[in-house]
């Protein structure tokens, strides 16, 4: 499945030893494991859970699993980001950065219409697939006839080795073209090639692509800050409009070489755990600072800008929010694109039984102690996202809106973005943000 994890996650892997091989498989041993899990769920949520005190009671028998327990006593009203997945998921995903599935991101863009988004270069897609395409037939029946469950099937497999067939109609034509995929676990591009751009009126900017913060990440982030530094770029276009979230140092790290020696040794977030546990407010190494140093102890390539251009999008979400944040009480943060998902929260990984539990443990403070987008950041400039385009092409409407701002210090007129269209269709304005499908929760991981 295609999975997209947000803002920090704090990976703390507490793997508890319960349930091992070769014990008794009768259904009163079966029963017995089930009230041990279930117990543990509660126990766990009652100590660390930020809104352990709002948690209602509901009886754990009315449940088959204890991840469908866990997930019954989250406090819904405040929490739409807690989960559980399988811990062999959780160790492929966030620590080797492995996804299975076709590694496209769909989303409808106008009733009945769904479109091909992002589609990662490493991906079984990628041969056949560009962004801003539309798909017209999965697997033979239209996209709008489907079922939510029945499409995300289809879209989302777990598995490597599942058949695709896709009708598909690229931008500006009438004509389809009929592609045939076959899932399978490939290793995520996060960070994508750095850009340099030339400015209409001259000069250089970069630009970066970037989808989620894993320690896998770390490496190509320096590789492109260091490019941008050889270069001498003085104004950077950080492209957060996908990235769900990740780790928090990874973060931490990219906003230290965006605001470079000024910043250094400041706040980047301070974490804020529940009332059972202010030994972890208290506790320094629960503050984040900026750092000079990446994660062996070498000297990150430090840019040391005085404001930095962010798009964004509903997918914007959690660690990627944090650079925001923290940087803000430093330097100018221009956003460019759509409000973001709004989550100040963040996770410890948590194991127990071959289940990772990833429930909300801290809320996330900047040096002014603020944290003021629990709705979500919302954008200086309000840009749609452009499927006419691929991303980096400085055509596409938000990266134009960017270089537009950079060169005269303010938003662009209101651009008309349109949905890419058949040749014998009319366009249908673009809402200016879409749901993609498939998408998980934010996190940030603390680690």
């Amino acid at each position: 499945m295609y999975k997209c994890l947000l803002l920090i996650v704090a990976s703390l892997f507490l793997l508890a030893g319960c349930g091992g091989g070769g014990g008794d498989s009768s259904p009163t041993a079966a029963g017995s494991v089930q009230q041990t899990q279930k117990a543990w769920v509660r126990a766990h949520l009652d100590d660390v859970y930020l809104w352990y005190d709002e948690i209602i009671d509901v009886p754990a028998a009315n449940y088959a699993s204890a991840p469908a327990y866990f997930d019954a006593l989250l406090v819904k009203s405040r929490d739409r980001f807690s989960f559980s997945m399988p811990l062999a998921d959780a160790v492929s995903e966030l620590q080797e950065g492995l996804e299975t599935g076709y590694g496209v991101r769909w989303g409808w863009a106008a009733p009945g219409r769904l479109f091909a988004y992002y589609v990662d270069p490493n991906s079984p897609a990628a041969a056949s697939i560009t962004r801003g395409m539309e798909v017209t037939a999965v697997n033979g029946q239209a996209p709008a006839s489907l079922t939510a469950a029945s499409l995300s099937n289809a879209l989302f497999p777990d598995q490597p080795g599942v058949s695709l067939n896709l009708t598909m109609r690229p931008p500006g034509t009438s004509s389809t073209q009929t592609s045939g995929l076959t899932s399978a676990t490939f290793s995520g591009t996060t960070v994508s090639q750095p850009l340099l751009l030339t400015l209409p009126g001259g000069g250089q900017a970069g630009y970066l692509l970037f989808n989620q913060h894993l320690f896998t990440s770390e490496q190509g982030l320096i590789d492109a800050f260091s490019f941008f530094k050889q270069q001498g770029v003085g104004e950077l276009v950080l492209d957060l409009r996908y990235n769900s979230g990740g780790y928090l140092r990874i973060a931490g790290e990219l906003a230290s070489m965006i605001g470079g020696a000024a910043v250094q040794g400041g706040v980047f977030e301070r974490l804020i755990f529940n009332g059972r546990h202010p030994e972890k407010t208290n506790d320094p190494n629960k503050t984040y600072r900026f750092s000079a140093l990446d994660s062996t102890g070498a000297p990150l390539p430090l840019l040391g800008l005085t404001r930095v251009f962010v798009l964004t999008g509903q997918q914007t979400c959690s660690a990627s929010e944090s650079i925001i944040n923290g940087l803000l009480p430093y330097l100018q943060v221009v956003r460019i694109g759509s409000i973001t998902c709004g989550k100040p929260y963040g996770f410890l990984q948590t194991n127990f039984d071959q289940q990772a539990y990833f429930d909300i443990q801290f809320e996330g403070v900047n040096a002014n102690g603020t944290d003021d987008f629990k709705s979500g950041f919302a954008p200086t400039c309000q840009v749609s996202d452009d499927l006419n385009f691929p991303l980096g092409d400085m055509r596409e409407a938000r990266l134009d809106a960017a270089l537009y701002y950079i060169s005269n210090n303010s938003c662009p007129p209101a651009p008309a973005v349109a949905l890419p269209k058949a040749a014998t269709s009319k366009a249908v304005p673009a809402s200016g943000e879409v749901q993609l499908l498939g998408q998980k929760p934010g996190l940030k991981l603390l680690r």
